[in-house]
């Protein structure tokens, strides 16, 4: 389970999140949709613990893993010994370095240095040491970025089974919506630091025009 309560960050006086709330059930995937700049990546942070709130609190089943939007490592570190590290640092087996590398894409890249690897394969090594010791909650940060068109399915398709096969809890922030569309159980819509609302795809007939005047609206309402 995840949850956000309240939680509100200010910046030099400058509030960019304020009294967000929701919830992750496990075996779900919530897509935290909203515009750059909306206050994505600060409220996850907040979930994770990396920032201190200002107000309200925050609830994440643990140990979770988390994929960042911009997955670093260490560039000098092999793809395996990379993993081999994260495994020990998560207190989980070595042949667990086997199964998110297959699961991630990577099997074949476990020999090369990370900092040989494209954008794309970094980020796929980035799930892989999310998905060490199978976590019950997931937070992750615009999983598809710099990933290739079948990547992108690839990626989908993982995340999906992150909820439905392993029972986890996913929170997927995007500002893609076919991606909101195509993975999602829920979404959550910020704009403005703000929730403006929850949807379900499906129930939805056009989601981006949904998206599109939501976000218009909190532009007028600031």
């Amino acid at each position: 389970m995840i949850e956000a309560r309240a939680l509100t960050r200010r910046f030099g006086g400058r509030e960019v999140v304020r009294d967000v709330s929701f919830r992750v059930e496990p075996g779900e995937v919530v897509g935290f949709l909203g515009p750059n700049g909306a206050g994505k990546t600060t409220t996850m942070r907040m979930l994770l613990g990396l920032l201190r709130p200002d107000g309200g609190d925050a609830a994440v089943d643990g140990p979770v893993g988390f994929l960042p939007e911009v997955f670093a490592g260490y560039e000098a570190l092999s793809v395996r010994g990379y993993l081999a590290f994260m495994a020990g640092v998560k207190r989980t087996t070595s042949d667990d370095v086997a199964r998110v590398a297959t699961a991630a894409g990577v099997a074949d890249l476990l020999r090369r240095p990370l900092g040989r690897l494209s954008k794309g394969q970094r980020q796929r090594v980035g799930l892989a040491q999310a998905l060490l010791g199978k976590p019950p909650s997931y937070v992750l940060d615009e999983p598809t970025q710099g990933l290739d068109p079948k990547q992108v399915v690839e990626m989908r398709d993982v995340i999906r089974s992150l909820a439905k096969t392993d029972g986890a809890a996913v929170l997927l922030s995007t500002h893609l919506l076919a991606e909101a569309s195509s993975v999602c159980d829920r979404v959550v819509v910020i704009a403005k630091g703000r929730v403006r609302a929850e949807e379900r795809p499906g129930a939805t007939p056009d989601l981006e025009a949904r998206f599109l005047r939501l976000v218009g609206e909190a532009e007028l309402d600031d």
